[in-house]
């Protein structure tokens, strides 16, 4: 469905053809894409993978395809409990040893959000759901109505996984809430360092129930004709234990954009979904499945020279072909109202202000604060007079220079905070107020309007203008602008001085999961870092 049609806007032939026409241009002059040979060099390389054992059998039928369709070099080198395997790779990135994961399945997802948080996990990529279930032989007729009762029945020679499996983790959890912990250690016949151990001595008769996870059920049940495990309860009677399967891609993996791929085919909704729900996994929705996504981003100008490198090292590392479009945000929000081809819409929108996303906020997901960014008032060092404020603009000789707030974030704001300025500015010819606010005083001798802020700080420090007003970044990006102006808040009591800047991924895209991965890369500490130093600030928490 084309998206001016769900708008309810449409354009005429001529507009529709020339907008278009110069957004493909703009698009393919900036875009950032996969070199013809970096495909093939990825393929190539090996990817080596640790998975949670009772995730195994699904993650094995989805390498032996993908290794089959593209040639690559995709092999599971070691399986075992969820903690055990998140035990090795800490060792191996804290040891610096090479040769060893380049991914991480694991079976309890906070164990790959702590892997993160120390740096040993770089991107996250959730998979699945499982549960904990009381398991026995297809043929037994014990009545274990829920883990109290197992519990109960001294008869009963059960087994759970250690605390090094996820599953062993949740059992216990749920034990312990029910008060019941100290009795499940004490009965317990075994606890199986992972769960495929404990289910093969519940299907060799060793044991009469154990706790494994209802995806190990169906699993064990593919394998011969007949069924020989059944569910007896589910460890948490009121079904709110669930385990979420996640996969990482290791931060010291030598193979970063082949490790990337893999981990996008696997967890893809036409590749990944059948082979996990064929074992009897809640698949969680993925993005859709292309070896090399075409991803397209608008960005706020202001963004340009702070984070562009982040986002063309992102694409490289992805293996992906990145659209940016810089540009002031009025210009965006209008050309993202008469695009045609859905496949064109941005798939994130990073806005100088909440303002501009506020008017296309119906196409987005709820917006993520990223940054924010003073508008202040920059006057030349040689400019004729001293002018410390807005108000000493108002009929002054001075040569000034704005933003247009039809096209531009900062010109909206400009104009927004000038007006909200409470003091009349404007005399008339026989020296009585006029009615002019703060605002329209200072269009009106304006010599300038720009669409973007850069275009006036090289104008003030070229000499062609006194004063303009830009944002804080605007001036922090060259020191030598800086040396050449004087800088002054214009917030006041009456008046915020600051935009906000959100980041927001489009209900359309076919990639949220690859946008959300963005934005954690732009993210992180040393891009928060950069534009600190570039003059932005953190967002304000409520």
């Amino acid at each position: 469905m084309k998206l001016a049609n769900r708008w309810g806007k449409v354009s005429g032939v001529l507009i529709a053809f020339i907008s278009s026409g110069l957004s493909i241009v703009i698009l393919l002059v900036v875009a950032i894409q996969l070199r013809p040979d970096a495909l093939l060099e990825a393929s190539r390389q090996t990817v080596r993978i640790y998975c949670a054992a009772g995730i195994a059998k699904p993650v094995e039928d989805i390498v032996n395809a993908y290794n089959a369709q593209y040639g690559a070099d995709v092999e599971i080198v070691r399986t075992g409990g969820s903690g055990e395997l998140a035990g090795q790779i800490t060792t191996e990135y804290e040891t610096e040893l090479s040769g060893g994961a380049d991914i991480y399945i694991t079976a309890d997802d906070r164990l790959l959000d702590k892997a993160h948080n120390s740096g040993v996990i770089a991107e996250r990529f959730p998979v699945a759901e499982q549960r904990p279930v009381i398991a026995v032989p297809v043929s037994s007729e014990l009545p274990l109505g829920g883990l109290s009762e197992m519990l109960s029945n001294e008869e009963v020679k059960f087994g759970i996984a250690s605390e090094r499996a996820a599953v062993g983790k949740l059992v216990r959890r749920v034990a312990s809430d029910l008060q019941l912990l100290d009795q499940l250690e004490q009965r317990k016949a075994t606890d199986a360092e992972n769960v495929m151990t404990l289910a093969q001595a519940l299907v060799a008769g060793s044991l009469d129930a154990a706790v494994i996870w209802d995806t190990t059920v169906s699993q064990l049940n593919q394998v011969g004709a007949e069924p020989v495990l059944k569910i007896a309860a589910l460890v948490d009677v009121s079904d709110q234990t669930k385990s979420e399967i996640a996969l990482g891609v290791v931060s010291t993996t030598p193979s970063p954009t082949a490790s990337l791929q893999f981990a996008r085919f696997l967890t893809a909704n036409q590749t990944g979904r059948p082979s996990f729900e064929n074992y009897g996994f809640s698949f969680l929705p993925g993005d859709d499945w292309e070896q090399v996504p075409e991803i397209h981003l608008y960005c706020g100008s202001m963004f340009t020279p702070v984070i562009e490198t982040a986002i063309r090292e992102f694409a490289t590392r992805e293996g992906i072909n990145l659209y940016p479009r810089w540009e002031g945000c009025g210009k965006l929000v209008a050309a993202m109202q008469s695009i045609q081809d859905e496949d064109l819409f941005p798939d994130a929108y990073l806005a100088c202000d909440e303002s501009f996303l506020v008017q296309v906020q119906e196409f987005f997901y709820n917006p993520i604060e990223f940054s924010q960014n003073e508008i202040v008032l920059a006057v030349a060092k040689s400019a004729p007079s001293a002018v410390r404020s807005p108000l000493a603009l108002a009929n002054s000789d001075l040569r000034v220079g704005i933003c247009d707030p039809e096209y531009s974030a900062l010109g909206f704001l400009t104009r927004e905070i000038l007006s909200r300025n409470r003091e009349a500015t404007a005399k008339q010819a026989d020296g009585s107020l006029g009615e002019e606010n703060l605002y329209q005083a200072i269009e009106r001798q304006a010599v300038v309007k720009a669409d973007v802020g850069p275009t006036l700080i090289s104008q003030l420090v070229a000499g062609g203008l006194d004063a303009a007003f830009v944002y804080r970044s605007n001036l922090a990006s060259d020191p030598k602008t800086l040396q050449a102006v004087n800088v002054y808040s214009i917030a006041s009591d009456q008046t915020g001085g600051v935009a906000t800047q959100p980041w927001a991924i489009s209900k359309s895209s076919r990639n949220p999961a690859l946008m959300q991965r963005l934005y954690e890369w732009l993210d992180r500490a040393e891009i928060k870092s950069n534009l600190k130093e570039n003059g932005f600030l953190e967002p304000v928490s409520d």
